[in-house]
């Protein structure tokens, strides 16, 4: 599709892809599958040709209907008889040994109806995918050097059942993602970066978005807004800090690192406005570095919150059935509310509807590995009910 947004190099996999992409995690929040392809199609029409799912994004929409992100992706781009472009398929699994790897491997092959070697299919459109391991962190890193994952993932693109291998990563993993570039296997990173934090960029120790750009690996920007909590936490921030949503998305594009940035939006209105940003001119060097300051007025504010990214559910469950992700959202931004100063009353009334499910947790622990911005998830829960009460 003839579209308006520009390209940009995907590093070694000489693939041009749209500077603004769509990131299908929150498919599985909508109210119905309708809605899901209202705006997957509306992407697709928009010439956008990289599309970002995973085998764990599932869930339970509105309608009460188990949804699966891959099969809507995978559907939406095989029902379409008007593309004239291979569209570039980003999946990730959670599969860290070998015989794990091949196993959502398959999965996700099955799920997006993805057909042939090397030129690869969904329906009669062409397609690249790209498969990345799923939240890279030190103690998956050790087993995927140690069980021989990695050599198998290799075997898996040399054979042409995937075109390029990658990693997706958070901010507190930042040795073992320099660790995974070192090994100059990675054609793919996929890295969180926002005005509000940039500490896997020009704020860190090292900034990776550059060391990997150096090494020629193409970075897909995901959280460039800061996550599914902040529409309601912008509600507040809005009376304190000069940025809107159009300034988040703009301080990534600018980036140089940057390859495309992933947006999450949910519905076509969202997504619209996400393109006339990305097709206006950026902004001058003097109102980056305004808005970059202006976010640092609060960017404290902001540590230590749960940012309802939903990673921690995807493969896991509480034993004691605790909805902890419900639980943490409304803690959340009552504590964000205190660190501003601001009233926080209305919260303790939503954590009263929670208090019954938040009390059952027993401070087993098993939740902990699956926090990717490594939370305290009990402390936090016992934190909440002591101050909400």
């Amino acid at each position: 599709m003839k579209s308006r947004i520009k390209r940009r190099r995907l590093g070694r996999t000489e693939l041009f892809v749209s500077e603004l992409s769509y990131g299908a995690m929150n498919l599985r929040l909508l109210d119905t599958i309708d809605e899901a392809y209202e705006i997957l199609d509306y992407v697709l029409s928009q010439g956008v040709n990289l599309i970002d799912t995973a085998r764990a994004y599932n869930g339970i929409n509105g309608h009460g209907e188990f949804v699966e992100s891959e099969v809507l992706v995978g559907n939406a781009i095989r029902r379409r008889s008007d593309l004239d472009e291979p569209i570039v398929v980003v999946t990730k699994g959670h599969g860290y040994t070998p015989s794990q790897f091949d196993e959502d491997l398959s999965v996700s092959l099955s799920k997006l109806k993805v057909e042939g070697r090397g030129n690869l299919t969904i329906g009669k459109n062409p397609i690249y995918l790209v498969y990345l391991y799923h939240g890279l962190n030190k103690e998956r890193w050790e087993t995927i050097v140690s069980s021989g994952s990695l050599e198998r993932a290799l075997e898996v693109k040399a054979q042409g059942i995937v075109n390029f291998i990658g990693f997706s990563s958070h901010y507190k993993n930042a040795p073992e993602i320099k660790d995974a570039l070192d090994t100059d296997v990675f054609d793919v990173v996929e890295l969180p970066y926002n005005i509000f934090n940039a500490t896997l960029g020009e704020d860190g120790e090292i900034n990776l978005l550059k060391y990997a750009y150096e090494r020629n690996v193409g970075i897909i920007n995901m959280k460039a807004f800061g996550g599914n909590s902040m529409p309601d936490m912008y509600n507040v921030l809005q009376e304190y800090i000069d940025i809107d949503y159009r300034a988040m998305l703009n301080f990534c594009l600018s980036n140089p690192y940057i390859s495309t940035v992933d947006a999450g939006a949910r519905y076509v209105n969202e997504f619209s406005l996400d393109i006339d940003t990305a097709t206006s001119p950026r902004p001058p060097r003097a109102e980056l570095a305004r808005l970059k300051n202006e976010a640092s007025k609060i960017a404290d504010c902001l540590q230590g919150l749960c940012r309802e990214c939903l990673h921690c559910i995807e493969k896991f469950e509480c034993p004691e059935g605790v909805d902890f992700p419900a639980v943490l959202s409304v803690y959340s931004r009552y504590l964000l509310s205190v660190r501003l100063g601001r009233d926080t009353e209305e919260f303790r009334d939503k954590y009263e509807k929670q208090r019954e499910n938040a009390e059952k947790c027993i401070g087993c622990g098993k939740c902990l590995s699956w926090c990717e911005y490594k939370l305290d998830i009990p402390a936090m829960l016992k934190d909440a009910r002591d101050a909400l009460r």
